[in-house]
């Protein structure tokens, strides 16, 4: 029996032609596609199709893989026989609409800046978080560049146009690849940066799925925190290791390998932190894992909070 080359697949078969031909329809949305998951009720669009086409993820059920894997799904078949009907051409294939231009040009933007960046230590960057209690030596997914704020932001009518101080924090996707970036502007002694509405973090790129990924993949024990401070803070205080969402809303839709079997989710204190953590919780659930939720102690809102004694 011949081999399968299935990396020589999976580059000559994008998914979405694929998927679009199994029935469902796919609509471009922030650089990806998305569409109604073929593999459970799904009422609003929580299917992806990432990157450059060669990988999808639902975010309501958890099902995720290459063009191989949806076919297996899709028309209950083996890996071989997926095969054969990909390459023999024996499966419905659609064009699939075009990524949106926008999308594609900031994430092409944000992996530019992560090319650009320079490592943290001894950086306003760095500085920024031992302000913040961090202690150890800071992982590779944190870097530090000079940026311009983003167009019309709070950040640019405190500051003007010019190049300000940025903790650059890389988003892996959910193809283990970097993906994105968020920033978070900063002073050159290491503060947060004046803002006019008091927003200083801006995620670029496709950072939908993904997570900074401050530590190693684990089978259990993974904590999964909604921001790096918290996601550090929780290192700091014990954690073996930690991935953090560009935000409390990326809880729910973080991507997790398969190796993954049960995390604990580190949530805010407060009633909204509570509620994002609770929605990963039951999305992690649906995706047959073990999860626990932890909040910080002590009446803090959040873990870096906590940390620090009650200074917010």
């Amino acid at each position: 029996m011949a081999l399968l080359d299935v990396p020589a697949i999976r580059q000559a078969y994008p998914v979405a032609p694929v998927v679009a031909g199994a029935g469902v329809k796919l609509r471009p949305v922030a650089g990806e596609l998305a569409g109604c998951c073929p593999f459970h009720a799904d009422r609003s669009p929580s299917f992806y199709v990432f990157g450059k086409g060669e990988r999808w993820h639902c975010f309501g059920c958890g099902a995720s893989g290459d063009v191989l894997d949806f076919v297996q799904r899709a028309y209950s078949v083996t890996m071989r026989q997926a095969a054969e009907r990909l390459c023999g051409g024996d499966l419905p294939v659609i064009d699939a609409p075009k990524v949106d231009a926008r999308g594609e040009r900031s994430n092409s933007y944000a992996l530019e800046i992560i090319h650009d960046s320079a490592p943290i230590d001894g950086t306003p960057a760095e500085g920024y978080l031992r302000r913040r209690g961090i202690t150890f030596a800071l992982p590779p997914a944190l870097r530090f560049a000079r940026l311009k704020p983003p167009k019309d932001s709070g950040v640019l009518a405190a500051n003007g146009p010019g190049l300000l101080p940025a903790l650059v924090a890389v988003v892996t996707g959910p193809d283990g690849t970097p993906a994105g970036i968020q920033r978070i502007y900063l002073t050159n002694d290491g503060r947060k940066a004046a803002s006019a509405d008091g927003k200083v973090k801006f995620s670029l790129g496709f950072v939908r799925g993904g997570a900074v990924r401050l530590g190693p993949v684990l089978d259990h024990g993974l904590v999964l925190s909604g921001s790096v401070e918290d996601g550090l803070s929780l290192l700091e205080m014990g954690a073996p290791s930690v991935w953090a969402a560009p935000g409390e809303g990326g809880l729910r839709g973080m991507h997790l390998p398969e190796l993954v079997r049960g995390v604990v989710i580190g949530g805010d204190g407060d009633r909204e932190g509570r509620r994002h953590a609770e929605a990963a919780a039951l999305a992690i659930v649906r995706g047959e894992r073990e999860v626990r939720i932890v909040y910080p102690g002590g009446g803090a809102k959040d873990f870096n909070e906590e940390l620090r004694g009650g200074e917010a």
